[in-house]
């Protein structure tokens, strides 16, 4: 049914939704204003729709407005900062299991790939081996110079 209404298919829904939620909050808000207008004529063109399926297709629809609005500059900072964003995340995972890194480093003296391999098996955590050597190294290598 969002089909017919937004005219765009699945996927193209859901990477604009995708889209909405790595933007700015200004960008977000301007979205969600629009949404309303849009939601409003969709009512009227579509009174026998339930409410929630014009919602989300008032959305996806404000989404694509906006999105279509954008230059490649635009877009393209816009994906560098959701990848930005997720290796912050990871990063403060690892931080969580430092304990773990420690123990598997210092005393089962694996290697950074095997803890990554480890991480990924037991804790369903996929974080690259340099991220991990980064973290020993700005951690650990710290630690022992002030030890020093």
């Amino acid at each position: 049914m969002i089909e017919s209404i937004t005219k765009l298919n699945q996927e193209t829904q859901n990477k604009n939704l995708r889209m909405f939620a790595r933007i700015d909050l200004k960008t977000k808000l301007q979205i969600l204003q629009l949404q309303k207008q849009l939601f409003h004529k969709l009512k009227n063109s579509y009174s026998d729709v339930d409410n929630t399926i014009l919602t989300l297709s008032s959305l996806v629809l404000a989404i694509d407005t906006v999105a279509n609005e954008f230059d490649d500059v635009n877009l393209n900072a816009i994906k560098l900062r959701a990848r930005n964003n997720k290796a912050k995340i990871k990063r403060q995972k690892m931080l969580g299991y430092w304990a773990i890194v420690r123990t598997l480093k210092l005393e089962q003296n694996m290697s950074f790939r095997d803890i990554a391999t480890y991480f990924k098996k037991y804790h369903k955590l996929e974080v690259s081996y340099s991220t991990i050597y980064e973290l020993w190294n700005e951690l650990e290598n710290n630690t022992q110079i002030k030890e020093n």
